[in-house]
């Protein structure tokens, strides 16, 4: 049985992660801080998800350095690791996000092939596969997975959305228009499993479900989900500002992004636009009827 450490295994995806691989025969656990040459004893791959939560704070100068510096040192200390000879680590498939390309929106449709961005979400993702590429000089396979908004009812940016549902209305962010690279929790973690299973696949992998919604357009939905009523008009994009500061930009612009190559791969997605509605429907939702 293959040995899997997953370094940020306690969060939202590593804990829907570890059942999944389990189930698929892997013996696989979350590797624990301070992370150790015996910790690793038999392991033939690690998913990296470890880093600071990006939305835990506003991004003072100080958070950015802990966002970035939470993975970077991260995957460094891992590196030292698997620098040992009797390392037995043959892949590292670490998280990454869409960020890479930017906060923008406009009607470019980003793949893999396309440069990063030049926001702070752009440096830290770029700095983060950075760290990852490195693993390649030791003839470890390398995968990045561009994570998109991750729909779960247990955490990330789905309640933060739902917060106005509490209050009997669902309205867009801003202008509505920016679009929602969104993935479902359950397709996320068997990409993972397939970047896993499949040894011929390497570097950058979009995890973004291939039909991306408006914001506009997701607020409707929830609020059809939810029986509650839909406003047009969104939040005011100062207002947002004034609230988040800097991190305003990751909920007032969206890119589309393609889901091309992950396809082309072999996976298949369960959960697609066509089958959004009732996937949202199946979600518990923490919002009183």
């Amino acid at each position: 049985m293959e040995k899997i450490a997953i370094a940020g295994g306690s969060g939202l995806i590593g804990q829907a992660l570890i059942p999944v691989l389990q189930a698929a025969g892997y013996d696989a656990f979350t590797l624990r801080r301070p992370y150790s040459v015996e910790a690793l004893s038999g392991v033939t791959a690690i998913i990296n998800l470890a880093g600071e939560n990006l939305s835990a704070g506003r991004w003072t100068i100080e958070r950015k350095k802990k966002i970035i510096d939470s993975r970077v040192n991260s995957l460094a200390t891992l590196h030292a690791l698997v620098s040992q000879k009797s390392s037995t680590v043959k892949t590292l498939i670490s998280a990454s996000a869409v960020g890479y390309y930017g906060s923008v929106t406009n009607d470019h449709i980003y793949s893999e092939t396309d440069p990063a961005g030049n926001d702070f979400l752009a440096e830290v993702c770029r700095e983060w596969e950075s760290a990852a590429d490195s693993f390649e000089p030791l003839g470890i396979r390398v995968v990045k997975v561009r994570i998109g908004v991750v729909l779960s009812e247990k955490g990330g940016a789905l309640p933060k959305m739902m917060m106005p549902l509490k209050f009997g209305v669902s309205v867009p962010l801003g202008s509505g228009k920016q679009w929602l690279p969104w993935i479902d929790i359950d397709d996320l973690v068997r990409v993972f499993l397939h970047l896993l299973q499949h040894a011929e696949l390497s570097g950058p992998f979009n995890a973004v479900a291939p039909n991306p919604l408006t914001n506009s357009d997701f607020m409707k939905l929830l609020a059809k989900q939810k029986h509650r009523l839909f406003i047009p008009i969104g939040v005011p994009a100062f207002l947002l500002k004034v609230m988040l500061g800097e991190m305003a930009i990751v909920t007032l612009e969206g890119s589309r992004v393609s889901a091309e190559k992950l396809i082309k791969s072999g996976f298949e997605f369960q959960v697609t636009k066509p089958q959004i509605s009732s996937a949202l429907s199946a979600l518990n939702w923490p919002v009183s009827q």
